[in-house]
Parts: structure tokens; C-alpha cells; sequence
């Protein structure tokens, strides 16, 4: 069992999962994810309740917080900022040493993309605490707004892309 976070649209759902199905080369959520003891954290300000067991459509799914960190010998960690839904989410992302954006064959093979040492915060709300979790994979599909040094645009389709100056982490 996994004890996981999701951050939806309109709150925040944590709980337990036999699985949690997501990586950056592997299977992707196609459907919904089960969840026990689920408590529910809504972001209007109203009162966090006890949801018990319950399914989360994928579609739902903005960010998604794991125990678990992939192995990622040998990468190159960038800072990219994202702005999906509700949230402003900073964190680190990995590529393969000597990756150019430009001519990479190599695409994301999910849904989600995986950020490391983030921090999300509600944005325009500064009266809510800013979260840092180590391990978050992002609904790239769900991504409005991206500052990164690299151009993401395969990663992040739609979205609409603010470069940053290069200074890679790690």
C-alpha cells in the first residue's frame, strides 16, 4: 500500500492505493484510482472531511505526490516552474546528460512527468502555506504555464512557454 496525495481542480485527496500506476516511461492511469481512508482537503476554505473509500477519475488527477523515487543515475536536473489548475508547482526535472530539446527523439511515454524537491502553492492565494513534497508526477496535459531554462514544448503540449535562463541542479 501507498500512501498518496492528489491535488484536483478544487482540493487536495489523500490516502492509501494498492498501486500507484504512474512513471515516466511506463504505465499511465486509463483508469480510475482507487483510494481507502481517503480524507478530502478542499481549497475554497471549507472544512476537510473523512471520504472513505473511493475512485479518482484519471482526468481529475492535476499533480499526484508518491513515497516512491525513481532511479535516475547519471541525469541533469533543471528547474521548471509550472502554473496547472489551481497550482504553481517548482521543482527539478530530469534529462539524460547532453539532452537538446531540439533534436531529442525521445518524448515523454505518459501522462504524467515526474518533478523532484517541489514546492506547489495555491496561486494568487498567499494566505494558504506553499507544500513541499519530494516526489511529484504532473498531468502534462493539464500544464497551462512553463518557465524552464529548456524548450518543453513536446513535454508540456498547449501550454504556453516562458523561457528562463539555464542553470541546471544536481
Amino acid at each position: 500500500m501507498a500512501e498518496v496525495e492528489i491535488f484536483t481542480p478544487t482540493g487536495v485527496l489523500a490516502g492509501t492505493t494498492a498501486r500507484v500506476p504512474l512513471s515516466n516511461n511506463g504505465p499511465d492511469l486509463t483508469m480510475p484510482l482507487t483510494l481507502t481512508d481517503a480524507r478530502w482537503y478542499p481549497i475554497d476554505g471549507g472544512p476537510p472531511s473523512h471520504r472513505g473509500d473511493l475512485k479518482v477519475p484519471p482526468d481529475d488527477i492535476l499533480l499526484i505526490v508518491t513515497p516512491e523515487l525513481e532511479m535516475t543515475v547519471h541525469m541533469t536536473w533543471y528547474s521548471i516552474t509550472l502554473e496547472v489548475g489551481p497550482y504553481r508547482v517548482a521543482g527539478s526535472l530530469a534529462t539524460h546528460p547532453g539532452f537538446d530539446p531540439e533534436r531529442a527523439i525521445a518524448r515523454p511515454g505518459s501522462t504524467f512527468v515526474s518533478l523532484r524537491d517541489a514546492t506547489i502553492e495555491l496561486i494568487d492565494r498567499d494566505d494558504v502555506a506553499r507544500a513541499t513534497r519530494e516526489h511529484v508526477h504532473v498531468n502534462r496535459y493539464a500544464v497551462e504555464r512553463v518557465a524552464a531554462s529548456l524548450m518543453l514544448g513536446f513535454y508540456f503540449p498547449g501550454a504556453t512557454l516562458v523561457p528562463q535562463e539555464a542553470a541546471p541542479v544536481g
